[in-house]
């Protein structure tokens, strides 16, 4: 299971020392985020990422990166899952791959800052 201080750490790593794209980053964020490294992510994980990213992120952050989708998003983590999936998960497999995950993200301002970094936009 990811936990806070996992969570955390690999934010902070990505954000604080990492010169990569921003496709290196979501590549290695959804490295990070497949916990069982089946290659793909599926619900029950994506709940888990959202649990821990708003644990640290901390409600006050969670809500201003939510105010910034048009059309705003839920911070129930199981709700906001199932937001990223409806976005994300073009072919409706029910899993996301590295492709879609990645796509999703770099077309998702609101998504890629809460899934890569500890509150910032990355570069």
């Amino acid at each position: 299971m990811i936990s806070f201080s996992l969570a955390q750490e690999f934010l902070l790593a990505i954000n604080v020392t990492s010169s990569g794209s921003a496709e290196q980053k979501l590549k290695w964020a959804f490295r990070m985020y497949d916990i069982d490294g089946n290659g793909h992510i599926d619900l029950p994980e994506m709940i888990k990422i959202i649990k821990a990213i708003q644990e640290m992120l901390g409600s006050q952050q969670v809500k201003a990166i939510s105010a910034t989708e048009p059309g705003g998003f839920s911070d129930d983590p199981e709700d906001r899952a199932q937001q990223i999936f409806h976005k994300m998960d073009t072919n409706r497999d029910g899993i996301l791959d590295e492709k879609e995950f990645i796509e999703g993200c770099l077309n998702d301002k609101s998504l890629m800052t809460m899934l890569t970094s500890t509150g910032k936009s990355p570069t």
